[in-house]
């Protein structure tokens, strides 16, 4: 009798150690599927951003000129590209600059049925610049949708380092007008 209880017992706790089992594979056969996705998910990404990078390194080289950033869908990633855009464009007129990049947000320089947003920009310039070379820059600021808010010289207003300081607002209009 003691035998017969023993084994029905072994066999009950088997019979749930292997549903128990089965429950646990299946939750984890889900966390890798989804983790599978997410992977393909972020290498689309990753993709869609060397695809967007290439694109505008042959545009620079072939002497196109863009008219504003361009954008993707992530946040992190469009300041990434302002902060690459802004960091180029100023090497390219000579200039040796820190630039700080902050979160897009919604613009109270517009009405609100209009939907523009804007991104602040800091920039300080590590080297002295001449009145004309600040002349100039402000001129090509204006071929883009950028409005100085701040400019200082040897001020603190803009807390970045560097001997000339910009705080400039990038708008960001809806569908690209």
């Amino acid at each position: 009798m003691k035998e017969k209880g023993l084994i029905f017992a072994f066999v009950i706790l088997m019979s749930l150690l292997c549903v128990l089992g089965t429950k646990k594979i299946k939750s984890l056969q889900t966390q890798i599927k989804e983790q599978k996705e997410n992977l393909t998910k972020l290498n689309q990404r990753l993709d869609y951003v060397k695809n967007l990078e290439e694109s505008l390194e042959l545009r620079r080289m072939t002497g196109k000129v863009l008219t504003q950033i361009p954008r993707v869908n992530d946040p992190i990633a469009n300041k990434v590209i302002i902060k690459k855009f802004i960091l180029s464009f100023l090497s390219r007129k000579g200039y040796q600059a820190e630039v700080e990049v902050e979160n897009e947000r919604k613009s109270k320089d517009f009405p609100d049925m209009i939907g523009v947003n804007e991104v602040l920009l800091k920039i300080g310039f590590r080297d002295n610049i001449t009145y004309n070379q600040m002349t100039n820059l402000m001129e090509t600021f204006r071929d883009f949708p950028f409005t100085v808010e701040i400019l200082t010289i040897g001020g603190t207003e803009v807390a970045l380092p560097g001997i000339f300081r910009l705080q400039l607002k990038y708008y960001i209009v809806p569908g690209g007008a």
